[in-house]
């Protein structure tokens, strides 16, 4: 680690402690009436303005649920008032701004919402607050694990959850019954179903999913490693591994889905809008692909559209639970440079909590992060399946928990992609790849 990125995280951490020892004087109950919300910092008394870096979130009727939110924040704080900064819609350019930003020192935005890959990033190069010492353990237990551990560097949690998102597997159930298949549990048993589908002559492809050169394709294997029983790296985030009886598995089932034309060549260059397509164009039988797919098959003008199911991701016949499903989303980071960073982390804190994250149940199709809403009645009993599904789903974190986690990606879908391409076997792709991440740990280029 270099010394003043590690100098920079030490002044943070002193300064998140220092705010932490301030809780004694803080408002408590008085301003919020929650004295459990309100305890988490320092929250002031006085009229304080925020600027909340956001994109915009489609409630069912139109609406943007920010709003609501922030309507909801200030029955409890009415004296906090949050401005919706606009953030780009390209998340790349997104990160690159507000890391240019919070590098020089910028005070706002105060809190800005980000993706579940950043944590790790942010934390090593000292771009947001660190949130260990300012909430009570208890406080994160009511997550899901793989999510806590995304948004952890060295056992520091770096970021407030906000929403999810989490992969599935959508079905063409129609044509499983009119063949009379009954829906896949293993990946073994969607192989079988695939190949009498396409041989019948009812659909030119079986399963579609994420295969081009970039990070979609980090999150397949990544779910694939999962369903063999293994992980890509250890909990620290320092050491690969990738390999052994579970990655030849998941390479090995890749190689053999384009051999077997389970998945077709053309699957090596596709992204989640060109798997998408194939699928909702009648082209394929099985997508793999993230919760926001369902209101694209189920959309109007949508070809496949009441001929459609979904269900969690199966597992290899013989192995460990299927049900996972690689976890995205997005959640609120607390700039260390606020000038009321207690107001900042009682407003991100507000949006992890229940009332907020009920009101992302109600109001949008988004996941919500935290546990008892993914559980609940309202979410269970849902019309949209994914959410009805969402507590089901075992949740797999890409290896996002190294800073240098765009390189040991980089390292894993390059290799993966050759297998999906036809340019190497699963053997030798394996190898590339747990010598390529460990390269790239190391801060070596590739």
């Amino acid at each position: 680690m270099p010394r003043t990125t590690s100098l920079s995280r030490r002044r943070l951490l002193a300064a998140g402690t220092g705010l932490a020892a301030g809780l004694a004087t803080g408002c408590g109950a008085g301003a919020g009436g929650d004295p459990d919300l309100d305890a988490a910092a320092e929250v002031p008394t006085g009229d304080v303005t925020l600027d909340w870096w956001s994109f915009r979130m489609a409630t069912a009727d139109g609406g943007d649920v920010r709003e609501t939110l922030v309507r909801a924040f200030n029955r409890r704080h009415p004296n906090i008032r949050v401005n919706l900064v606009e953030a780009p819609a390209n998340t790349d350019i997104t990160r690159t701004t507000l890391s240019t930003a919070v590098a020089s020192g910028a005070p706002s935005p105060d809190l800005y919402m980000g993706d579940v890959a950043w944590p790790a990033q942010f934390a090593y190069n000292a771009l947001a607050l660190p949130l260990g010492s300012l909430l009570p353990g208890a406080f994160w237990e009511g997550f899901p694990d793989a999510l806590v551990r995304a948004l952890s560097f060295e056992d520091e949690p770096y970021a407030f959850p906000f929403y999810s998102d989490q992969s599935y597997l959508y079905y063409r159930a129609d044509l499983l019954d009119k063949h009379g298949l009954a829906v896949p549990r293993t990946w073994e048993e969607v192989a079988r179903a695939a190949t009498a589908v396409r041989r019948a002559g009812d659909a030119d492809m079986g399963l579609v999913l994420q295969g081009a050169v970039y990070e979609g394709l980090t999150a397949n294997v990544a779910e694939l490693v999962a369903d063999a029983g293994g992980t890509v790296l250890d909990p620290t985030g320092g050491r690969v591994t990738l390999g052994g009886a579970a990655g030849e598995r998941a390479f090995g089932f890749l190689q053999d889905a384009l051999a077997d034309g389970v998945v077709p060549a053309a699957v090596a260059t596709f992204k989640e809008q060109d798997s998408t397509d194939a699928f909702t164009g009648g082209r394929a039988v099985f997508l793999r692909n993230w919760a926001y797919v369902w209101g694209v098959v189920e959309g109007a003008g949508s070809p496949v559209a009441g001929r459609v199911g979904v269900m969690p991701r199966p597992g290899f016949d013989g192995g460990g639970p299927g049900g996972h499903g690689c976890l995205g989303g997005w959640c609120n980071f607390v700039n260390p440079h606020a000038a009321q960073p207690g107001a900042a982390v009682a407003f991100a804190r507000f949006c992890a909590g229940e009332e907020a994250q009920m009101i992302i149940v109600r109001d949008t199709a988004y996941l919500p992060a935290l546990s008892a809403a993914r559980a609940s009645d309202e979410a269970r009993g849902s019309r949209t399946p994914t959410l009805a599904l969402a507590g089901e789903v075992r949740l797999v974190a890409r290896p996002t928990q190294s800073p240098r986690y765009p390189q040991v990606s980089k390292a894993l879908y390059t290799q993966a992609n050759t297998v999906l391409s036809g340019g190497t076997s699963a053997a030798d792709a394996l190898a590339g790849a747990r010598a390529d991440m460990a390269a790239a740990l190391r801060g070596e280029s590739l």
